[in-house]
């Protein structure tokens, strides 16, 4: 066995002991359990393992064990640098027990810049499968590569999107822009041709701690989710199925008075989503997820939350019109917005790139300028909702001069390509043909497996908002699939790939569409073609373990 590097730079004094351990019960032990039912605690690693919101000297690690019965139970986690898991960089034991539903999630430490590492854990005699992570760049990164995916209903079909990403080997991480789960119970928004495949647990609308958690439980069972977090380390965002339909800060389209208080079940959708999700934990009070992940001087990845964390209700009613210009309304809250538009001022990095839940475009039809405070929109889940929170960051953009941002979206299982820009009806403010007075750019991600529009209803709806959104280069309201955002100091392309099917396993797919934003250029430009991939040079993780038991 080779000298470990961790052993190198503990002895030069760069490296420290021990990693940071996230949670209240994950506390750092070299001591056996001390509980004597320990020994006879029988374990599995069924949920699989995930790793997410890389830096450049850490990564979070993520697993689950199931054991038989109910006891706090020690579990060990080794990360290295090889996938024969022989050169060891850190390592530790932590405790989980049901008060965090035997969740376990590591803040491993000591790691070096824009590395692969593989990591595994063991719990007695059983292991779990090998994982495969990736730090951030620290600086001089020349490329970045995410795969951006949103919007999983698992009665709606097979998680074909994550089967594909799993066998690529040229991307850096995974951003997943919410919808995750979904709350719903049978027959509420499932497709029944594939309820007896993809049946829901539990069966009925989840509204307490229990229920969310066996949600969570249920999709980390699915054997290709689990098969993309053993490749690739995710950065995720929460939207409203996290929680219920059409989610706000204090009340949510689906929630009734006979299902109890919604700060409540709010709470409760929260705790299960830090248990279950390989995020850093924040403050204790977990209140919001809003974040930045640097990848060296190349991207600031700004994750955002525009549903729970400060999010007014959604203008409705005879005055909803009115109501959605409304100076005093914000979609993030005003400390997240304030917390924004200081990201964007201070950052140094080429590229500003926004993750987060809802178009931030206007959405036709439109009868009177949006700037001067009229305007029609029927869609006022998104920031058309929110003319002021949106007019309060393109002025700001355009006050401080602020190039290369460009908005990654999810929320609405479909695929669209705009300019941004305060006005894009109005040739005053926006030309739609040379796509000067754009300000930034916004790629959408279809869903992973949700429902999208039937072919004919979806070719027409999309035809008739292209034409009359000068702003919208492309729509697709019928296919599933994802994008790869492919970043250099040149360009941010964004390449679109469709799935065959969802109601059946398949991996067959199709390049759809690409489009990029030059340096400086805050518009869009139709590439003729996908970015040429760059293999990565860490082989995958092995699909099966090579030791499930010593």
């Amino acid at each position: 066995m080779s000298v470990s590097r961790r052993s190198l730079l503990k002895n030069a004094g760069i490296f420290g002991a021990s990693a940071a351990v996230t949670g209240p019960t994950m506390a750092m032990s070299s001591k056996p359990a001390v509980d004597p039912l320990a020994e006879k605690v029988i374990v599995d690693f069924g949920h699989g393992v995930a790793s997410g919101d890389p830096l450049s000297d850490r990564v979070i690690l993520w697993t689950r064990i199931s054991p038989q019965i109910n006891a706090e139970t020690e579990v060990t986690w080794r990360i290295c640098e090889d996938v024969e898991m022989q050169q060891e960089v850190n390592s530790g034991t932590v405790k989980t027990d049901s008060s965090r539903d035997f969740t376990v999630k590591v803040d491993a430490d000591g790691l070096l810049p824009n590395t692969w590492y593989y990591y595994q854990f063991s719990a007695g005699d059983k292991k779990s499968v090998i994982g495969r992570t990736k730090t951030a760049a620290e600086t001089g990164l020349d490329r970045l590569r995410l795969a951006v995916v949103s919007c999983s209903s698992f009665p709606h079909g097979y998680f074909n999107v994550y089967r594909i990403l799993s066998e690529r080997n040229d991307l850096d991480a995974v951003v997943h822009l919410g919808d995750y789960i979904y709350e719903y119970g049978v027959g509420e928004y499932g497709d029944k041709s594939l309820e007896l495949q993809r049946d829901l647990l539990p069966k009925h609308e989840i509204v307490n701690l229990t229920d969310y958690r066996q949600r969570h439980n249920l999709y980390k069972r699915d054997p290709d989710l689990q098969a993309v977090h053993q490749q690739y380390p995710f950065i995720v965002t929460w939207d409203d199925h996290e929680f219920a339909n059409d989610t706000w800060k204090e009340g949510a389209g689906n929630h009734s008075d006979n299902e109890g208080d919604f700060l409540v079940r709010k709470a409760k959708a929260k705790q299960a989503y830090f248990e279950w999700m390989p995020i850093r934990n924040q403050p204790e009070d977990l209140g919001s997820l809003y974040r930045k992940l640097p990848f060296g001087n190349l991207v600031d990845l700004l994750m955002l939350d525009t549903r729970v964390e400060g999010r007014d209700e959604q203008p409705s009613g005879l005055y909803a019109q009115q109501i959605r210009h409304d100076e005093n309304r914000t979609l993030m809250g005003f400390e997240q917005e304030a917390w924004l538009h200081n990201q964007l001022k201070s950052s140094t990095a080429k590229w500003k790139v926004l993750g987060q839940q809802v178009q931030i475009q206007q959405l036709g039809p439109v009868a009177l300028p949006d700037r001067l405070g009229g305007g029609i929109s029927f869609f006022l889940d998104t920031w058309d909702g929110y003319t002021a929170t949106r007019k309060r960051l393109f002025n700001f953009i355009d006050d401080n001069n602020i190039d290369n941002m460009v908005v990654l979206t999810g929320d609405i299982h479909s695929t669209w390509v705009a300019d941004l820009a305060h006005d894009p009806f109005d040739k005053r403010y926006y030309n739609g043909d040379t796509g000067e007075g754009s300000l930034a750019v916004e790629f959408v991600t279809p869903s992973v497996s949700s429902p999208a529009l039937p072919p004919v209803i979806g070719d027409i709806a999309a035809a008739a908002l292209k034409s009359s959104s000068p702003h919208l280069k492309h729509c697709d309201m019928v296919h599933n699939g994802f994008f790869i955002l492919d970043v250099t100091e040149e360009r941010a392309q964004a390449d679109w790939f469709f799935v065959k099917t969802v109601k059946e396993k398949s991996t067959e797919h199709n390049h759809a569409i690409s489009y990029k934003t030059n340096d400086q250029a805050n518009r869009l430009t139709k590439a003729i073609a996908p970015a040429i991939a760059r293999p990565n040079t860490a082989s995958l993780a092995p699909l099966e373990s090579d030791a499930i038991s010593a």
